[in-house]
């Protein structure tokens, strides 16, 4: 699975337990790499399913995601690339699920993306989870024009966009939520 991780490649505990639930259950090694870490030594003679574990089509899915792949098939590895989760409609089917148990006033925080690509993604989630969703950075202008909205912001895990919107949310990162986090094991459990 490759993740985001944080500063210097530390790695949220949440993810660290979806890597052992998924261990566990399908009885075979899981990995993760680590885009804020140093780079995973190569590994067996196996071939590799390469999970990008990331909601957003930003640059971290479509350039290091595919720059990991190349440099496992330079160091020999037969890897299958697969899309990344926010790609996946099963995923944003168990996300939707647990949004219905929220006020209609939440407003969907996510990471800021670079204009483009991303703004149609974003225009279909929207429709899709029948929510708002508004970049990180412009979540202050939104508040002060609807100082009603609840932010829930659309993390995986613990990150600096959770710690600063604190207790406003009440709505925790994606992983805490045991709908969501026991629907996104069966989904890696059941790939080939």
């Amino acid at each position: 699975m490759v993740v985001h991780g944080r500063a210097g490649g530390d790695v949220p505990v949440a993810l660290r337990r979806l890597c052992q639930s998924v261990h566990s259950r399908r009885q075979a090694p899981v990995e993760l790499e680590v885009l804020t870490g140093a780079p995973t030594p190569a590994r067996s003679d196996e071939s590799l399913w390469l999970v990008p574990m990331l909601l957003w089509p930003g640059s971290h899915a479509r350039i290091d995601v595919p720059m990991i792949r190349t440099r496992l098939r330079t160091e020999g590895q037969n890897v299958t690339l697969l899309p990344f989760l926010g790609a996946w409609t099963s995923w944003w089917t168990l996300v939707a699920r647990a949004l219905q148990l929220h006020p209609s006033t939440g407003v969907l925080i996510h990471h800021p993306l670079r204009p483009g690509l991303a703004d149609r993604f974003l225009a279909q989630l929207s429709v899709r989870l029948g929510r708002p969703l508004v970049s990180f950075d412009q979540w202050p202008e939104y508040e002060r024009q609807h100082p009603d909205a609840q932010p829930l912001t659309l993390a995986l895990a613990p990150n600096r966009m959770t710690e600063s919107l604190g207790e406003a949310g009440e709505w925790p990162p994606l992983l805490d939520h045991p709908l969501i986090r026991q629907g996104l094991i069966d989904l890696l459990v059941s790939l080939p």
